[in-house]
This record gives C-alpha cells, sequence and structure tokens, in this order.
C-alpha cells in the first residue's frame, strides 16, 4: 500500500520539462516553474501556503530560472518584478526576495504555468509571450507581467484561447 504522506520531490521545469507536462495540480506546475521543491524549500498545496510563501520571501535562484524560462535579461526581468537590477545582482543565490517581489515571481510562474498548459509547450508559450498580439493592442504580452492587473489580463486572455474564444 502506498503511502501518501510521503512527499515526492517536484522536478524544474527549466532542467526537465517533459515531466512538467506530467503534473496535473496546478501548485505542482508552479512549484516545476520555480526550479523544483529543493529550490523553493517547501510544499505547495494551496493558496494559503502561497501567502506563506509570499511574506517568507523567496530566494534569489528562482528569478534565474524564470530568467532562463522567459528567454529575457537580468535588466527586463528586474523591471518585472521591480527591483534595481543592480540589487538583484547584489544578491546570492539564497537571498529572498521581499514580499512584493516574491509575489510578482509567483504571479510569473502562474502565468507560465497557464500558458504551457494552454499553448502545449514552452516554446510555444514563449513564443506566443514575445509576439504581439491584437487584443493587447499589437503590444507583447510579456511587457504586462510586471503588475497584478498585466498577469490577471494575461491569464484572462490565455483563457479565452482555451475555450476557443478569438483574442
Amino acid at each position: 500500500m502506498k503511502n501518501y504522506n510521503q512527499e515526492i520531490p517536484i522536478r524544474s521545469l527549466a532542467n526537465e520539462p517533459e515531466v512538467f507536462y506530467g503534473l496535473q495540480n496546478k501548485y505542482d506546475r508552479i512549484i516545476s516553474v520555480l526550479g523544483g521543491s529543493a529550490k523553493i524549500g517547501q510544499t505547495i498545496s494551496s493558496d494559503l501556503d502561497l501567502i506563506k510563501i509570499t511574506r517568507k520571501g523567496l530566494p534569489k535562484s528562482v528569478v534565474i530560472t524564470l530568467i532562463n524560462i522567459l528567454g529575457i535579461s537580468m535588466e527586463q526581468m528586474s523591471n518585472l518584478i521591480h527591483v534595481s537590477h543592480r540589487t538583484i545582482q547584489r544578491k546570492s543565490d539564497s537571498d529572498l526576495l521581499n514580499v512584493y517581489s516574491t509575489e510578482q515571481v509567483l504571479e510569473i510562474a502562474q502565468v507560465i504555468s497557464k500558458g504551457i498548459e494552454v499553448l502545449g509547450t514552452l516554446d510555444a508559450f514563449t513564443s506566443w509571450l514575445h509576439s504581439e498580439v491584437r487584443h493587447l493592442n499589437y503590444q507583447k504580452p510579456i511587457n504586462f507581467l510586471d503588475t497584478s492587473f498585466g498577469t490577471n489580463l494575461i491569464l484572462n486572455i490565455l483563457g479565452r484561447i482555451e475555450y476557443g474564444v478569438y483574442s
């Protein structure tokens, strides 16, 4: 009989993309996008866990993971999370981000997770993210990931695409 209390580590989307596609739980997909459970340091199984992590802070290493996934520069990422490029450079990989930056990182991870789910692959999602979208007045979705309103807008558009509504 399987022991359900045993935690199975979630692997990183960046290192093992094929593992990501098999994850059914939205929280497991977010953990995978952020670099895996070893990087996060705790499990996420509810929105309450996301709040707890936001208050505690995520390590800088998850920012590096997102940069690699999104195919953007450190400077562009620093603009998305509202921290100066120099401040991020000074932090070690284990230093924690503040509450606001952590919240934005989690929202970006949620968009990545949903985008891959809707568009099928990481490559298809990143291509869409860097393309001009008519629904956004021909602006790139990546430019909207710097605010909660922007990430909600992108999630809304992905939802429309998922249900076949022209976007």
